[in-house]
């Protein structure tokens, strides 16, 4: 009987056709993050070896045994290359690497080298006994899905043939991943509207989307009256509990936001879009272990860039899919932000002019906010 590594008996309860739960492909992929989320195995198949991974996150100790215990061949620490440049180890950015120890290691151990655990009193692998190479396709794509689902992009993986393991194991492949990444406009269902008003601006309206892939919710916010026949303000705002909601001082998150009300109202009317799109897209758990590393001496894009992330994870897709929904076309985007601008114009947004937006500085998100123009190419009046 082929290994049972997910802990059911291994029998297929009755199915029913997968086309009653919708598209197959996204169905697979949602099943997959769920079981990232959860600290088990999913199976991805592409052109070369099927891949079995875990997320590094979300595993345990007693489940990589049970990975080794398989006898399929070594268990792996798969991590992206912006991880292992923070670690010193040559490559580019932009390629992931798989880490093969020399010797048998602790869970421990794997975590910090993966930046689980970036604490000084962590023993980390010595990097020189490692073999470095790089992640077939079947991997980068599982990377990919653990950034999705906001887990550290850190895995454990072996080579193994799908026949080999039990039905219980989820199978995707490498092209299931790819098309859930790719957003559509049938994607993004709008869910409830309402009339909400606002501190200072009464009359506003909240409209919820939903992203059927995996339901995340994003909000459009309508202040005052939009008038379609000229280009209507927008402000893409990505959310921030702590700035947004709890006036942090690390960033001008909040600041932003209730300056974009403002300046939309004092237009006449205007949209702001609020996304689920936490940290610049790597999660509230993961903006709080870069905000550790912050305080240890780097700045906002080296912390994330030493967690394994980009600069900046996020896609402006849905934003575009939002306003098409809404029946805008033609916009004035407030934002310093080049990427914004581009991304929008890219998804057929015609965005016809720019409006500055500013945040407050104080000692605590000085360094912050001059990263972001020093680094990540943003305009004076920082948004």
């Amino acid at each position: 009987m082929a290994d049972n590594l997910n802990g059911n008996d291994g029998h297929a309860s009755n199915r029913v056709s997968p086309s009653l739960n919708g598209d197959v492909r996204t169905l697979k992929v949602e099943r997959a993050l769920a079981e990232l989320r959860r600290g088990r195995a999913i199976h991805i198949q592409g052109s070369g070896p099927g891949m079995l991974v875990t997320a590094l996150e979300t595993t345990t100790p007693e489940y990589i045994d049970r990975l080794v215990g398989l006898k399929a061949g070594p268990v792996l620490l798969a991590i992206t290359g912006q991880r292992a440049l923070a670690l010193g180890l040559a490559g580019s950015p932009d390629q992931p690497w798989v880490l093969h120890p020399a010797q048998p290691v602790q869970f421990a151990e794997l975590a910090a080298v993966a930046g689980l655990a970036p604490r000084p009193a962590m023993t980390a692998i010595d990097l020189d006994s490692l073999a470095v190479a790089p992640c077939n396709p079947e991997v980068v794509a599982g990377l990919q899905l653990a950034k999705h689902g906001r887990l550290m992009p850190a895995l454990c993986t072996v080579a193994v043939d799908r026949a080999s393991i039990s039905d219980d194991i989820l199978a995707i492949t490498t092209a299931d991943i790819d098309y859930f990444e790719r957003p559509r406009v049938d994607d993004l269902e709008w869910v409830s509207d309402a009339r909400v008003p606002l501190s200072g601006h009464e009359n506003c309206r909240l409209v919820l989307f939903r992203d059927v892939r995996d339901g995340t919710e994003h909000v459009a916010v309508l202040v005052g009256q939009i008038d379609q026949s000229e280009p209507v303000p927008v402000r893409v705002h990505s959310a921030c509990l702590t700035g947004d909601l709890l006036g942090s001082l690390r960033c001008d998150c909040g600041d932003q936001l209730r300056n974009a009300v403002d300046q939309l109202g004092a237009a006449g009317g205007g949209i702001l879009l609020y996304l689920a799109q936490e940290g610049r897209g790597i999660g509230l758990a993961n903006k709080l272990r870069a905000y550790h590393l912050q305080d240890g001496g780097l700045d906002t894009l080296d912390a994330d860039q030493a967690l394994g992330f980009r600069s900046d994870e996020r896609s402006f897709a849905v934003a575009a899919l939002m306003l098409q929904k809404l029946g805008v076309t033609r916009i004035q985007l407030l934002t310093n932000n080049p990427s914004k601008f581009r991304q929008l114009q890219d998804a057929g947004i015609e965005v016809v002019a720019r409006q500055s937006l500013t945040g407050a500085v104080n000692e605590h998100n000085a360094r912050y906010i001059k990263a972001k123009l020093e680094r990540a190419g943003h305009l004076p009046g920082d948004a």
